[in-house]
């Protein structure tokens, strides 16, 4: 008898761990569960955009990327004198874009769009 309740038990033990590892019942509110989903998702993307001190973290992963391609980009803007093409000169740009674009830009030098250019062009 005593090896009867001990093989019991085990079989007891047993059932409650398979019973333990299987998923949770289905929720009788489904469209709360699915909100809860979406709330967590949003909550930890949220997280992630915000920063983090983590090197994987969005701003840390993209900051080396972001000079680059705002010198890419930048190098993509026509030239423009605003000035008539014979005033002579070069024009030099304001301070506050100096760390962005050419610090100057001589009307005979390249594709250069002077006030002439941009007058024709208006003109039809």
């Amino acid at each position: 008898m005593p090896e009867l309740a001990e093989e019991l038990q085990n079989l007891l033990k047993e059932t409650d761990s398979q019973i333990s590892k299987l998923p949770a019942a289905p929720s009788d509110d489904a469209q709360g569960e699915i909100i809860s989903l979406i709330s967590d998702f949003s909550r930890e993307l949220a997280s992630y955009i915000e920063g983090t001190h983590d090197e994987n973290g969005i701003h840390q992963t993209i900051r080396p990327m972001n000079g680059f391609f705002s010198t890419e980009i930048r190098a993509t803007a026509q030239k423009f004198f605003p000035f008539e093409r014979g005033t002579g000169g070069v024009y030099t740009h304001p301070e506050f874009l100096s760390s962005d674009v050419e610090p100057q830009i001589n009307p005979y030098e390249g594709d250069v769009i002077c006030v002439a250019n941009v007058m024709a062009m208006a003109d039809g």
